[in-house]
This record gives structure tokens, C-alpha cells and sequence, in this order.
């Protein structure tokens, strides 16, 4: 490091700029008669005895009373403590100044906005370490790769994770990205959107990646909000889009009732005993709680002409699924559940009475 660098540093450590240049003066010179620094340095003559007697009091030198007064530096180890300190300081406060620019500003408890995409996306990663259940994500293969370990450890938990990646102009997935053991299912969308994650019903992360006039992101604890993103998520991100991936063990697990019916629905129409595991609510108890039975009804308020493939548009309004557990014949709706008995978070077709299982498109 050059001599003025080392000056400013000195300077930052509270010396003058005549004490750092004494003391620099005093290093390459070694122990050295007062006078002989005052020579060297920029220091006047006139003023050496009191910049030196300073450097004393700060620890960085010490004085020798000789036929004349000698100067000699301190130990570096000692005196260089409090510039140590200083630039310890001045670090962790930077850290805290970028820590604090990152922050989401609180719009009240439950929402905040925060000044960058890449924040959404970190706070997305602390959120998904709490994840319980479900976790549906959208955005582009980086913002995917970066969360695939994230993922990985969800799912090592049993969560459910559904991805959607952003494609255009015949992208192609990063040769390392690999949705094994990270994935439940993923698809591709041909049109650029949000950055988004919906986390158990009540956490979301939302940024603009694209066409937008700023960067911000929007971070949402609510138990109503994240309705609204996930239906946004299930009819524009999800459903119009084609698969990629899908972990085959969970190739007959439904998130959402409406997946459920939609899918389910014609089989039970033709005649089919459907043997399904819901866990979900109890809304009684507000507990979690694992049901498995046969279905006996199902309900909604669709189109009167059931056509032969319902859509998620038909299914929009109420709907529930009835299981005969064998005990007790339990109403299960779907998510923000009121009038029934639970409310579903997963539900998985584990069989039917006629053996082999029906391909479900």
C-alpha cells in the first residue's frame, strides 16, 4: 500500500494529517531523535514536540529520554487496535447500510415493498425454509436455479413444489439446471411474467421481471391476499401451459380441489370408486388432519351441461368433494373453506375399485 493511501487510513483513525505523516516519517526511519523527524516530514520544526507527544498519547509512538529525545514507534500489534476496530466498524456498517436497503418497507404488518427484484427472490428463499405444505413458484431458469436447493430441502420435507419457467425464443433450460428431487412438476410459459411464489396460502413474494417502468417486489403475509395470486398463478401461469417434468409419485396429487374435480370427475360420473387421501384443516378444530375414504359425491356450481371435460372457469365458485372414511362421512372444500368440515391442502387418488387406474389427461 502506497505512503498516501496509508495516510488517508491514518487520517480515517482520527490522526492529523501531520500526525500520519510523523509517524509514517518515524516507520522508515526507525528510532530517531525528535528533531531528525521534524526534518524528514512535513511536520514544522516548531510543532514536532507536540505532534509526537500526541502520537504518545494515542499509543502509536513512545519516547526515550536520551542525551537528546528519541522516538521509537510502538508495537503494531497494540497500536494498530483501534484502526483494526475502526475498519471493523466501518464494515459491519456498510453491511447494515446494504442489509437495510434490502428490507422490504413496511406498508403495515402484513405487507411490505421492497426497492429491487433480487429481494423478492432472497426473502423468497428464507420463506420456502418455512414451507409446510405447498409451494407454487413462477420466474425465469436463473431465478429457478438459484432457488433449486432452496426446493430440494422443501421437498425433502414433503412439500409440494409446482414450478413454472419463463421460455422465449427457444430457451433451453442451464445444461445444470435439474429439477430431480427439487421438483414435483414443472411446465414452461412461452410469455414473460412475474417473479412469484405462493407459500401455504398465506406467504407471497411478487416482482416485475419484465415491462415494467421500476424494479420493486411485494411481499404479502395474509391469509386472503395470496388468493388472489394464486388464482392468478393456476389460470395464467399453470393450466394453459404444457408439462416438462413431473416427479412420477406424485403424478395423482392435487393441491387444489378444483384440480381435483376437474380431473377426477368424469371417473366418478362412469361409475369408479375413487379411494382418496386429503390433508387438510379440520375446520372445527382448526388441527391438521389426514382423511382417507372413497368418494360419494362430488359438488359444484358449473355449467348445467357438465360438459366432458370440465375447466378451472367451471369449478371457480363452491365446490366440494364428500368421503365415506368408513367412521364418518366427511365434507372437504377447497381453499377458504367455511360451511364444510375441512379444508383441503392436498389431495392424492390412491386407487379405484375397478384396479387399474384410468390415465387422467
Amino acid at each position: 500500500m502506497d505512503r498516501e493511501t496509508l495516510t488517508q487510513a491514518l487520517e480515517y483513525a482520527d490522526l492529523t494529517s501531520y500526525q500520519a505523516d510523523a509517524y509514517l516519517t518515524l516507520l522508515e526511519m526507525g528510532v530517531s531523535p525528535a528533531i531528525e523527524i521534524g526534518r524528514e516530514s512535513s511536520v514544522p520544526v516548531s510543532q514536532v514536540y507536540e505532534v509526537l507527544r500526541d502520537l504518545e498519547s494515542k499509543g502509536y509512538v513512545e519516547t526515550i529520554e536520551r542525551e537528546k529525545l528519541y522516538i521509537r514507534p510502538c508495537d503494531p500489534d497494540v497500536s494498530m487496535t483501534d484502526l483494526e476496530a475502526r475498519g471493523e466498524l466501518l464494515h459491519d456498517a456498510a453491511e447494515g447500510i446494504r442489509e437495510r436497503y434490502r428490507q422490504p418497507e413496511r406498508v403495515d404488518a402484513r405487507i411490505g415493498v421492497t426497492k429491487r427484484v433480487e429481494t423478492a427472490v432472497e426473502n423468497a428463499q428464507i420463506l420456502i425454509d418455512d414451507a409446510d405444505t405447498v409451494v407454487e413458484v413462477a420466474g425465469t431458469y436463473e431465478q429457478l436455479q438459484q432457488l433449486l436447493p432452496t426446493f430440494q430441502a422443501a421437498r425433502d420435507r414433503g412439500v409440494v413444489v409446482r414450478a413454472v419457467a419463463y421460455v422465449h425464443d427457444g430457451q433451453t433450460p442451464p445444461e445444470n439446471f435439474d429439477p430431480t428431487d427439487a421438483l414435483s412438476e414443472l411446465r414452461v410459459c412461452s410469455i414473460p411474467g412475474p417473479f412469484l411464489v405462493v407459500i401455504d396460502r398465506h406467504r407471497t413474494c411478487f416482482a416485475p421481471n419484465t415491462r415494467s417502468d421500476e424494479a420493486y417486489g411485494v411481499l404479502v403475509n395474509d391469509r386472503i391476499l395470496p388468493f388472489v395470486f394464486h388464482w392468478y398463478y393456476l389460470t395464467c401461469l399453470w393450466n394453459p401451459y404444457h408439462r416438462v417434468y413431473i416427479d412420477e409419485s406424485e403424478q395423482f396429487t392435487y393441491v387444489t380441489i378444483e384440480e381435483f374435480i376437474r380431473d377426477c370427475y368424469r371417473l366418478y360420473e362412469d361409475g369408479y370408486d375413487l379411494q382418496v387421501v386429503v390433508e387438510g384443516v379440520d375446520l372445527g378444530t382448526e388441527l391438521e388432519t389426514t382423511l382417507e375414504g372413497t368418494v360419494t359425491d362430488i359438488s359444484f356450481l358449473g355449467d348445467e351441461r357438465q360438459p366432458t371435460r370440465l375447466t378451472l372457469s367451471d369449478l371457480g365458485s363452491h365446490a366440494t368433494v364428500t368421503l365415506d372414511t368408513g367412521e364418518e362421512t366427511v365434507v372437504v372444500g377447497g381453499w377458504g373453506a367455511v360451511f364444510e368440515d375441512v379444508e383441503l391442502r392436498t389431495a392424492s387418488l390412491v386407487g379405484l375399485q375397478t384396479g387399474e387406474t384410468p390415465p387422467i389427461e
